[in-house]
């Protein structure tokens, strides 16, 4: 009596994962994100990014437009090489299951090499993130995705105006500001990116403006560079004012209340 139980439980053991994956697949799980691995969202030449997910029978399908990735998608085999500035979004997919949710980065090549001689704020961070404070928001050093890490700096209800003089002048075409954006930390987008710049530190020229559309309530947060075309300009003497979003709109929890800007790193190309 009893072997027999005992047999009739080993049975039921190993029927179990075949009876739990059936289960999984009638109720058409989701599949978890794929992993996303790279050594920065900067580079000089070329970055390597690896996508995985330890799962039998399942394709990662990945875009380099920004663009949400489908079955029609580039499928991937090997390491992405990324060699211009671009979004990779990827998403995997399994004929037994829903596909997952994409997970992106932004990749954007290095930028011109400053000797900065001073670098200043019209008004200094919050203490709590004053991150390598003015100079070092052009060290090349790129803040992860989160901003408690010590590199970002943190503004709220305040704009980020930043001067610097160089050593030697620099001819530069674009400005990248890297922000980030998280909703739920009441961490928004600058409303707008300003360019001036000067051969005498005194008498300044707008070189460009960037108007900044705020999010919506269903938007993805995350980082995200801002490119600002300017006339190719020479100039030893620079200032990037960063406007802060404003009060928090009406969908959101703290409306009414300054929302917070943060910015990391300022890239001249």
């Amino acid at each position: 009596m009893i072997k027999n139980i005992f047999s009739l439980f080993s049975l039921l053991f190993l029927l179990f994962p075949l009876q739990a994956q059936h289960y999984a697949e009638g109720m058409e799980f989701k599949l978890g994100t794929p992993q996303m691995e790279y050594e920065g969202p900067l580079f000089q030449d070329s970055t390597l990014v690896q996508l995985s997910l330890g799962w039998e029978g399942v394709q990662i399908h990945y875009t380099l437009d920004g663009s949400e990735p489908d079955e029609k998608s580039a499928l991937y085999e090997s390491p992405v090489i990324i060699r211009q500035d671009g979004q990779l979004n990827a998403r995997a997919f399994h004929p037994s299951f829903q596909a997952s949710e994409s997970i992106g980065a932004e990749f954007v090549r290095r930028g011109l090499s400053l000797s900065v001689v001073a670098a200043s704020l019209a008004e200094a961070p919050s203490p709590q993130y004053a991150g390598r404070g003015a100079a070092g928001l052009v060290d090349g050093r790129k803040g992860s995705g989160n901003f408690r890490d010590g590199e970002w700096l943190g503004f709220n209800g305040a704009d980020a105006v930043l001067h610097l003089q160089l050593e030697e002048p620099i001819e530069a075409h674009e400005l990248l500001v890297s922000s980030m954006v998280d909703a739920g930390s009441w961490i928004f987008p600058p409303s707008a990116i300003e360019v001036r710049a000067s051969k005498d530190g005194i008498n300044y020229q707008e070189l460009g403006r960037l108007e900044i559309a705020p999010p919506g309530a269903e938007d993805k947060g995350g980082m995200h560079f801002y490119k600002i075309a300017i006339p190719p300009t020479r100039a030893q003497f620079w200032e990037v004012a960063v406007r802060h979003f404003g009060l928090l709109p009406v969908w959101h929890q703290g409306a009414g209340t300054p929302a917070w800007l943060f910015i990391d790193e300022l890239i001249f190309r």
